[in-house]
């Protein structure tokens, strides 16, 4: 708990960030995503220390009005914060740090909501935590970018927090976060001539107790028991690559792709899955991004994403595939329109299957830049959510929406 207390008091008084990208990516998208134009800047800047904070907080309301499945319907209302910092050593050097307010698992919370007859009436900010979810070095420069101690993984994108307000939940479940481990990024080509190439890698292994702490609310920690993948103490046992590729065709004409491929170890020890089911855990994910100014007010921007997971788990016979893609309408500068579908499909071999659809539809209004916010975006929808076990069909229906409030310091 110390080292989180220590994580805490540097953050909140000695950060630098990219505080203009308002994201969750954390450190290996952040550097990513930085533009060429953004490198030749910092590279031709004095060198010095730099301190700065970005911070997102986010308050949102989920009304369950209708579901098959009584224990479904409920009113959530929860609060979501982050703070994206970094503190700048030099133009090449620093510390990063990410810290997430959100709400903790806890397996005592869940036992007494599924103990109730109904769905337990309002949820209102119950569980709310905080906790690092990066904590490293990094050194960034021209070419090449390296980072070693605790990091999200550039594994996916569809799971990023500001496309919707609920269409990223289902990619969620294959996003790869709080690791232990080192890695690097190498960058080639130039994005407005024939594309900007960024590979990565990274070798890890989970977080299970270091830096997994959170304050304000606990939360379950995993155990050597568990036998989860990715949670070999080696740390060159588990590892990830991608490729990011960019090309800018003109001002606000953008595409980008992301082909990336993840192997998570399995400790057979540990595992409760019997010996001849047991094999490391592999995943695939392919996305699209493009950005498309159709009219002087008009831009669409469109995702999609494929990710497929084999030996779900550890074990051979089980496997997920998942398929997200959503559509953002932005106009006249401060209104946005999205639309939004995601699908899961878990199979475990000659056991089960099921099949989680979710639609979205939603319209958002985002205030312009004042002395007291940089962003403020309020956001309304409608969802629907089809759960198909095969042997019977649940389905959901809420109306919700949230605002979100960034402010860079």
């Amino acid at each position: 708990m110390k080292f989180f207390y220590l994580f805490l008091i540097v953050t909140f008084f000695c950060c630098e960030s990219f505080a203009a990208k308002e994201n969750n990516f954390g450190i290996f998208r952040s550097l990513i995503s930085e533009s060429a134009e953004e490198i030749e800047s910092r590279e031709s800047s004095i060198s010095k220390v730099k301190f700065d904070n970005s911070l997102v907080l986010s308050v949102f309301a989920n009304d369950e009005y209708q579901s098959s499945n009584r224990k479904d319907e409920f009113l959530d209302t929860r609060l979501r914060g982050r703070l994206n910092s970094y503190l700048s050593l030099s133009n090449h050097f620093l510390l990063s740090g990410f810290l997430r307010m959100d709400t903790m698992n806890q397996s005592l919370e869940t036992a007494r909501r599924n103990a109730l007859s109904s769905g337990g009436g309002d949820r209102s900010f119950e569980n709310e935590g905080v906790f690092a979810e990066e904590l490293n070095f990094a050194y960034n420069g021209k070419k090449h970018a390296f980072v070693v101690g605790k990091f999200d993984l550039n594994f996916g994108t569809a799971w990023r927090f500001n496309r919707g307000i609920w269409t990223y939940s289902i990619a969620d479940n294959y996003r790869q976060k709080e690791k232990l481990g080192l890695g690097g990024v190498y960058r080639m080509g130039v994005s407005k001539k024939t594309g900007r190439y960024e590979f990565s890698y990274a070798f890890f292994t989970n977080d299970r107790k270091n830096l997994d702490n959170s304050v304000i609310t606990g939360r379950d920690s995993t155990h050597k028991s568990d036998g989860v993948p990715g949670d070999s103490r080696s740390i060159l046992q588990s590892y990830v690559a991608a490729l990011d590729i960019d090309f800018d065709f003109a001002e606000k004409e953008k595409l980008n792709y992301h082909f990336s491929y993840l192997n998570l170890a399995v400790n057979e020890r540990s595992s409760s899955i019997a010996p001849a089911k047991i094999s490391d855990q592999k995943n695939w994910a392919a996305g699209i991004n493009y950005k498309y100014p159709v009219a002087e007010n008009l831009l669409l921007d469109a995702l999609a994403e494929y990710a497929v997971v084999k030996n779900l788990g550890g074990n051979i016979d089980a496997s997920e595939k998942y398929l997200t893609t959503n559509v953002i309408a932005r106009f006249n500068q401060n209104w946005n329109l999205t639309l939004g579908y995601a699908k899961q499909h878990n199979a475990v071999v000659e056991t089960s299957s099921y099949d989680k659809n979710l639609s979205e539809i939603s319209v958002g209004y985002e205030f312009l830049k004042t002395a007291f916010f940089d962003r403020l975006l309020f956001q309304v929808g409608y969802k629907n959510q089809r759960d198909n076990y095969k042997t019977s069909l649940e389905s959901r229906n809420s109306f919700g929406g949230f605002v979100r409030y960034q402010k860079n310091f």
